[in-house]
């Protein structure tokens, strides 16, 4: 009868197997192997503790009190509820710094770029760009262009400023006493028994300062304006970093020994500036970021006004001068000049239109209120002015000089100063002959 082949070769691998095992060799190597599984199986089980302790944390709790959620345990172990948190912290504010909720809960790589201060729907507000790369200084994309009421702008960069000086240890920081004051509405004077009340807002003439404006109301709604103006003589004592990036989170050199170990989740999470402006923004984009591209009110101020009645003043001057002098300029200089404006293939008449035409696109953009375009052209035709008036006074003033065959200098008999001679004193010592007398008797004849 043949033996049962299958408990035959469990029988034999039985025995082979406790024949390796009783070889020191190989029982050495296969303790090392189960040693290495085991430790192995060990290190992956404690490195993704954190990440499912993130999953089942939930998203309802967004407070860092909250140990099932930042933590990832149930509080037992501190030391590795705290190396658990500092885990989750560091991945999430450098990977996700947005919440459940889409808003932002870590402002470490965010910056805000104000840009200009305008007055959209009857409000003054702050258009700014928020940018997700701080390191890159705004350089890239924005995220988006957004306003802000000025108010909550100046309430948020005072209580950023407030926070820096507190990072920095100045205990006797004191905010700008009137913006602190009329960040909000307050009351203001009184004038001929009208009581008048102050906020801060846009600058009249420059969109890139605040000012203090008047109010008829209570509530700050309704300007008291003169001349289209509501500016008012109180000077404001903050100026706002428009076009500067500005990073949301300012760090500043701290020892260990000096802080505690939410110092940095904190100062990552609170951001005044930033986190206020966003809280409050509005979406500024198509038409609203086309007609907020600069402000209609920022005109001509007094030095402007002044600086551009010199130039126009030393332009007309000019002008007079340049004619006077054409009027005395000799036949020949008029023949070249007009020679060279002909071979450069144009005419008298095209030069007087462009002057003109010049003129009258000078005028329209001063009258816009356009200032750089209109100081370029203006500051480019004194200069054009300035040097043909230079031609023509060198050109008058230097004469040709002619030297003859023999090395003296030859008088130009065209010019217009040619010297006239007198015929009495220039006679000479030529003497005409003198004939005889004259027969006034006719000969006889024979």
């Amino acid at each position: 009868m043949l033996p049962n082949t299958a408990a035959t070769k469990q029988r034999s691998s039985r025995r082979s197997s406790t024949s390796r095992l009783k070889s020191p060799t190989m029982t050495t190597l296969f303790l090392i192997s189960a040693t290495a599984v085991l430790f192995s199986t060990s290190t992956t089980t404690t490195s993704t503790l954190p990440l499912f302790a993130m999953a089942d944390g939930g998203a309802d709790d967004q407070d860092a009190d909250n140990n099932n959620y930042y933590y990832g345990g149930n509080g037992d172990d501190d030391n590795t509820s705290y190396n658990n948190k500092k885990y989750f912290d560091d991945q999430y504010s450098a990977e996700n710094p947005y919440a459940a909720d889409g808003s932002i809960l870590y402002w470490t790589d965010f910056a805000i770029f104000p840009k200009r201060c305008v007055s959209w729907n009857g409000v003054d507000q702050i258009k700014f760009d928020m940018y997700e790369k701080s390191y890159k200084h705004c350089s890239d994309s924005p995220m988006g262009t957004y306003l802000t009421p000025v108010s909550t702008f100046v309430n948020a960069y005072l209580n950023q400023l407030t926070t820096n000086a507190a990072d920095e240890g100045y205990e006797d920081y004191e905010v700008p006493e009137v913006a602190a004051a009329y960040a909000q509405c307050g009351q203001g004077p009184q004038v001929n028994g009208v009581q008048y009340y102050y906020q801060v807002g846009c600058s009249d003439t420059n969109p890139l300062a605040l000012a203090i404006n008047i109010y008829e109301d209570n509530t700050c709604t309704t300007p008291s304006e003169v001349d289209g103006y509501d500016d008012s003589n109180l000077q404001i004592d903050l100026n706002l970093p428009f076009q500067k990036c500005t990073p949301c989170v300012v760090w500043m050199d701290k020892n260990d020994d000096e802080v505690d170990d939410q110092y940095y989740v904190n100062k990552q999470k609170n951001a005044p500036l930033c986190s206020n402006a966003w809280a409050e923004k509005e979406d500024c984009s198509g038409s609203c970021n086309r007609k907020t591209g600069y402000s209609i009110k920022e005109g001509w101020n007094k030095a402007d006004k002044v600086l551009l009645t010199i130039l126009t003043l030393f332009g007309f001057g000019m002008c007079i001068s340049i004619v006077s002098k054409r009027q005395k300029m000799s036949h020949k200089d008029a023949l070249l000049e007009q020679a060279a404006i002909s071979a450069a293939g144009l005419q008298q008449s095209h030069i007087l239109g462009s002057f003109g035409l010049l003129i009258l696109i000078i005028i329209v953009f001063a009258l816009l209120g356009l200032k750089k375009i209109t100081w370029a052209l203006l500051l480019m035709l004194n200069i054009v002015l300035f040097a043909y008036l230079m031609k023509l006074t060198v050109d008058g003033s230097v004469k040709e000089t002619v030297i003859g065959p023999d090395g003296k200098i030859v008088p130009d008999v065209d010019s217009d100063e040619e010297d006239d001679y007198d015929e009495e004193d220039d006679e000479g010592d030529y003497q005409n002959p003198t004939l005889p007398p004259r027969q006034t008797e006719l000969p006889e004849i024979a």
